[in-house]
């Protein structure tokens, strides 16, 4: 049985949450309630707890400072934060220190309470290797329990996408970002499913940019979650743009992908991008694969089809001066760099766009 302790200073929060939740069916208990942190760690030191369900706000003791408090009096135990949507900066930090998800007391009422402690559930019954306190949420969790009545075959297809999201060559690659975008918006995961997944997502690139996390996602459906992540990921962009910093290769590898679109229709070699963000060549190749998942060759032709794909579509130019503007001087060859990139022919990819505009 799982022994569960409900800290949150508004009383009427704590009693209803106590009362509506079926904890029994999902083999817990609740063992105990406090006011504030400081209670609950009273309450902890002579009563053995599992699993704590924290509000972040509250006086005295707030829930930040209990989770960190109580990551290194009570290794074992797990945490869910309770909170507002507002606080998304906090929650975003929570998950860094390793709780197992959150509940948004905005929705409490509109969410399926089974759903919830299943998802937990599931959580807390994983792999014994990963279930340390200080091992972040991001690094280890699955994605949450399946959707209510989801096929095998919509399950598959969101934990692809989710390992997508995940690891994070959408950030550096249009193609894979608007790629990824897409099928999100047709796959149409719950707008709860998908913000937790955003959450988690965008609290692992805060810590690898550092990065203050500022930025809200004002959203409260699956369309306008990924028009806020569209906007979300040009500020991380300008941030990266407006930075000096080359100490953070995370940072410097966005620089040399904002260097290599500005410059990609010119004759560009990886020494001059490593020059550019202050890395050796070699260094350069090496964290360029790894965080981008494309060589810098690779990379470099991919912006140029995307600048290709541009003009034919917005110019009636020929095909050789629109090789020629994104820098290949052979149009023949740019005709079949082209093709193995989109299956089709340059003029054959301007046909198709202008025949979906009839």
């Amino acid at each position: 049985m799982i022994r569960v302790l409900i800290v949150d200073d508004d009383k009427l929060a704590r009693k209803g949450l106590i009362s509506i939740m079926p904890w029994s069916d999902h083999d817990m208990v609740v063992v105990g309630e406090a006011a504030n942190g400081a209670k609950a760690l009273e309450f902890m030191e002579s009563n053995e707890v599992d699993l704590m369900f924290v509000d972040l706000s509250m006086p005295v003791m707030s829930g930040m400072e209990l989770l960190h408090v109580a990551r290194q009096r009570f290794p074992e135990l797990r945490s869910v934060i309770l909170s507002f949507h507002e606080e998304f900066e906090n929650v975003q930090t929570a998950y860094r220190m390793g709780v197992l998800d959150y509940i948004s007391k905005v929705r409490l009422e509109s969410e399926d309470d089974e759903q919830v402690l299943k998802r937990i559930r599931q959580h807390m019954s994983g792999d014994p290797s990963q279930r340390a306190a200080a091992t972040p949420i991001a690094a280890t969790a699955a994605s949450p329990a399946s959707e209510p009545h989801a096929r095998p075959q919509e399950e598959e297809a969101w934990s692809r996408l989710e390992q997508e999201w995940r690891a994070h060559y959408w950030l550096y690659n249009e193609s894979v970002f608007q790629r990824l975008c897409k099928q999100t918006l047709a796959g149409k995961p719950s707008f709860r499913r998908l913000e937790g997944l955003f959450m988690r997502v965008l609290s692992q690139i805060e810590t690898a940019i550092a990065l203050d996390a500022e930025l809200r996602p004002e959203a409260d459906d699956v369309r306008s979650a990924v028009e806020w992540l569209r906007d979300y990921r040009k500020r991380v962009y300008a941030r990266v743009a407006a930075s000096s910093d080359f100490s953070n290769t995370t940072t410097s590898i966005l620089k040399a992908v904002l260097f290599i679109r500005e410059q990609a229709s010119n004759a560009l070699h990886a020494e001059e991008v490593a020059d550019h963000v202050h890395m050796s060549r070699s260094y350069f190749s090496q964290c360029f694969k790894k965080l981008t998942g494309s060589t810098f060759n690779e990379y470099l032709r991919q912006e140029r089809m995307r600048a290709a794909e541009r003009l034919l579509c917005e110019t009636n130019q020929s095909i050789a001066w629109v090789a020629h503007a994104v820098g290949y001087n052979d149009s023949k060859y740019f005709s079949q760099l082209f093709h193995e990139q989109t299956r089709l022919l340059p003029s054959e990819f301007r046909a198709q766009f202008h025949r979906g505009d009839e």
